[in-house]
């Protein structure tokens, strides 16, 4: 007699909407950032404990949108605002998204730095914003999966079929990038080129174990959050067939709409969130002077350091990693610097 081992049931995914994710922080950091508030909201009447951790909440909550405006930094070496500016507002006015228009504008302090501010359409529809929604929105009823009984139950859509990409690349969607096939992870089966797809990110802990590229979304049993609605660019072998390329170019994404802007004048802008803008403006760097930057990669503030004194000076860019100091020489030679 032949004995049959039975494999172990495959866990439920925790599939989330962007509005039920919840960002937690250890008490101790929790407590520490709520107390600065009181110290530089600029309130002059005492602040209890109560209204701290009211403010705290409202910020961990905003974080898990994307802001409203992109940040361009000009490079001043290869170009000016001024032609930045031409260049977005044609880009611009050429995207894909449908329920959004653009403007495109100067900083109002920061000269070299060129602001996208993405406006929604007016819209009655009841999927005009899927930042409530784990699934895309099915009006219709449709089903995909008639021999699959258990997808509803374990959270998947069943009017479209899905793929789930890593943090990074999902972060990257929500900021108007499309999906890369290299941050693909899982996917259904039957994914055809020019198919409209459901795109999750994983969420798992840097220290779980890893999801297997290629793997099935059926044996996906993670935790993840919906980000949008793309269109798929080939089929679904071809994610993990190929070493690049775009795989998914998204129509919809789970929070303020952002202009794709891979790629567009490159060596001329560079994309930069602006906290790390302010940092060499802050230096305030002058011609002829030698400057340390003892942790560089991967050289968005370096090459920002130059671009203010127009390469009339000498940096010294350092970092621990020759993996991305090599990366960090790349981008120099690229931004002129």
């Amino acid at each position: 007699m032949r004995s049959e081992t039975m494999s172990p049931p495959i866990e439920s995914p925790e599939i989330l909407s962007l509005n039920d994710l919840k960002i937690h922080l250890p008490p101790d950091v929790y407590n520490h950032l709520a107390t600065q508030y009181s110290v530089f909201d600029g309130a002059t009447s005492p602040t209890t404990d109560s209204m701290l951790s009211s403010h705290m909440d409202k910020i961990l909550e905003s974080m898990k949108t994307s802001p409203t405006e992109t940040c361009c930094r000009v490079n001043l070496i290869q170009s000016s605002a001024e032609d930045i500016i031409d260049g977005l507002r044609s880009h611009t006015s050429n995207i894909a998204y449908e329920n959004h228009g653009s403007t495109v504008r100067c900083h109002e302090t920061l000269k070299d730095l060129v602001m996208i501010r993405s406006r929604p359409k007016q819209s009655n529809t009841a999927d005009a914003n899927v930042y409530h929604c784990s699934v895309p929105p099915n009006p219709e009823c449709n089903n995909l999966f008639p021999n699959w009984p258990t997808r509803v139950e374990k959270g998947w859509p069943m009017s479209h079929r899905a793929i789930v990409v890593d943090r990074f690349c999902g972060e990257a969607v929500l900021r108007g990038a499309d999906v890369f096939v290299r941050g693909i992870l899982a996917a259904d089966a039957g994914i055809k080129a020019d198919e409209e797809i459901a795109v999750y990110a994983d969420l798992r802990s840097t220290n779980a174990k890893s999801v297997p590229r290629g793997l099935v979304l059926e044996h996906y049993s993670g935790r993840c959050v919906f980000v949008g609605i793309g269109k798929s660019c080939c089929k679904r072998s071809d994610y993990f067939a190929q070493s690049a390329g775009i795989g998914v170019r998204m129509v919809q994404i789970a929070g303020p709409p952002q202009p794709s802007l891979n790629s567009v004048l490159s060596g001329k802008m560079m994309l930069q969130n602006l906290p790390s803008v302010c940092v060499a403006h802050a230096l305030d760097p002058q011609l002829g002077e030698v400057i340390l930057d003892m942790c560089c990669a991967p050289g968005g503030k370096t090459t920002h350091v130059a671009s203010l004194i127009k390469n009339e000076g000498l940096i010294i860019a350092c970092d621990k990693s020759r993996k991305k100091m090599v990366s960090a020489r790349d981008l120099f030679r690229s931004m002129g610097a």
